[in-house]
């Protein structure tokens, strides 16, 4: 039978169990059993979701020390801001994913960051994919930049990013931003628009894979593109890219050669060039060295199992993984010591 004073005991000892336990929940478990990650992605159906629950389902079951959780958010500024806003505690242990116009803003404290100030914690772990927002239409008169002078032009929502990708290339490599008629709409409805002739242009997007494998088109694209057989291309030329980059050295974009055919037959009929923007898998400068090392080695060792998962995962490849405007100074330590042993190095400016 338990009399209180043993019964007071017992609470006592119990206590004095837990109280260590709870301490090595709060340091994350890297003292006992595998370290729980959680991965910040977009909306479920978005190619950043699709990539951040297939490699966090590859984590789980190739690397024993680790293992993952995927949290949807609305988008990169959540996931920016709620890596930066975690407590310190549990900080080291989150990964989000973000396109570099966006850590940018962070890391400078404008557009969405101007109420919370310069985020300057991230650090970069690799790059997942590249993404090649351009221009598309049905008239076979519109074929460079001057021709969309006075024409009306379909872009996504002012707040999605890809918006802003096209809005930088209208105003900067085209110099005739003020000269278009820009209307915003869902996605859903872009597609419709063009084919009915309701607008002479949509912006469009996809991912870059290869200069010889060519790019993917998003799925609106695709949609105009099986409804019409004449579709055609208008890209950026390195010329008009490098004329940008000087009237905006701070910009995060990219420029990259696209070939004749690259999409299919015609699309783009002619040799061209896409601006192109990374959308980055990043964690908090707080993350063990050992963690982040052992994330992307195992993401880079099993590479080619993501499109196992989903068919546009055959864009993820080590190489891609410096593809972006980020120098050695905002990646992970853990993460450079990875690429180091692969031959690899960061060589951006930012």
């Amino acid at each position: 039978m338990f009399t209180k004073r043993s019964l007071i005991c017992m609470v006592v000892v119990s206590l004095m169990l837990t109280i260590p336990f709870l301490s090595l929940e709060a340091e994350g478990q890297e003292k006992r059993g595998r370290v729980a990650l959680t991965i910040l992605s977009g909306s479920v159906g978005s190619d950043g979701y699709n990539f951040c629950s297939a490699l966090g389902d590859i984590i789980k079951k190739n690397n024993s020390l680790l293992t993952t959780s995927i949290v949807e958010t609305l988008g990169n500024v959540n996931q920016i801001k709620g890596v930066a806003d975690a407590p310190p505690d549990s900080r080291k242990f989150y990964i989000g994913t973000a396109v570099d116009p966006l850590l940018n803003l962070a890391r400078l404290g404008k557009g969405p960051f101007k109420k919370t100030g310069p985020i300057n914690n991230w650090r970069i772990l690799f790059t997942m994919y590249n993404v090649t927002p351009h221009f598309m239409t049905l008239n076979p008169k519109i074929r460079t930049p001057n021709d969309l002078i006075g024409k009306k032009i379909g872009l996504v929502p002012k707040k999605h990013g890809m918006s802003k990708d096209l809005l930088w290339i209208l105003n900067k490599c085209y110099g005739i931003k003020d000269k278009v008629k820009v209307r915003h709409m869902p996605v859903g409805m872009l597609k419709d628009a063009l084919l009915d002739g309701n607008i002479d242009v949509i912006g469009a997007g996809g991912m870059y894979f290869s200069y010889e494998e060519g790019f993917k088109v998003s799925p609106f694209n695709n949609v105009v593109m099986a409804a019409r057989k004449d579709v055609y291309f208008i890209g950026v030329t390195k010329e008009e890219f490098e004329n940008a980059k000087r009237n905006d050295p701070n910009t995060t974009y990219l420029w990259t050669p696209v070939k004749a055919n690259a999409v299919r037959p015609g699309y783009p009929d002619r040799e061209s060039g896409l601006v192109t923007t990374s959308h980055n898998m990043f964690a908090s400068k707080e993350m063990a060295n050992k963690v982040a090392y052992e994330f992307v080695k195992t993401a880079a060792e099993n590479a080619h199992k993501v499109e196992d998962y989903f068919a546009d995962g055959k864009v993820f490849r080590l190489e891609t993984f410096v593809v972006n405007p980020w120098s050695v100074k905002r990646y992970h330590p853990g993460a450079l010591r990875y690429l180091g042993e692969k031959g690899l190095t960061p060589k951006g400016g930012l």
